[in-house]
């Protein structure tokens, strides 16, 4: 199953549909071939809605006229820097290079790499899950400082990662503050 986390921020705040958002994402994300499954599987994206996006500057229509092909869309630059981080790997690089690199047993003095996996498969997951969403990436980082500050990285970077260590890090972070 395929699942796309939505920026409720920019649904508001650009008073974006959700069908126009899911959109927007697959055209950032060149999830060509996700679009045309959702258009005959699914609801699809109806001309009005591509029609508003292209008049109110989200989207550039490289079609000819009277055509919606929608691989021939391309974010405006303004609202890929907002919505979405213009730099594939920008956010992916920041998370890693402020993860901790190696750990240290306090018992025996050895040390345990943290980065013991292989990094561009590392970048592009990142980037997957995380990297589209501008606002997500900063809750990420937020939560690693956090983590750092506090001494509770244990883990390697692949495994915080996958099990999503930063919602765990953040309620714990807003239970202290509360307290």
């Amino acid at each position: 199953m395929k699942t796309i986390e939505m920026n409720i921020d920019a649904l508001c705040r650009y008073k974006l549909t959700p069908n126009q958002y899911l959109l927007l994402l697959l055209i950032h994300s060149r999830q060509y071939a996700t679009m045309y499954k959702f258009g005959q599987e699914g609801p699809g994206f109806t001309a009005e809605e591509i029609g508003e996006l292209v008049d109110r500057g989200f989207l550039l229509n490289l079609n000819k006229s009277g055509y919606y092909y929608v691989d021939l869309f391309v974010l405006t630059d303004e609202v890929r820097a907002d919505l979405f981080e213009p730099e594939r790997e920008k956010a992916a690089l920041e998370f890693w290079n402020t993860y901790p690199i190696l750990i240290r047993d306090t018992a025996t003095g050895l040390g345990c790499s943290l980065l013991a996996t292989d990094k561009h498969r590392f970048l592009t997951d990142y980037y997957a899950k995380v990297g589209y969403s501008v606002d997500k990436h900063a809750r990420v980082m937020e939560a690693l400082h956090y983590a750092i500050d506090h001494d509770l990285v244990d883990m390697p970077i692949r495994e915080w990662f996958d099990s999503e260590q930063w919602t765990l890090l953040l309620e714990l972070k807003e239970l202290q503050t509360t307290a």
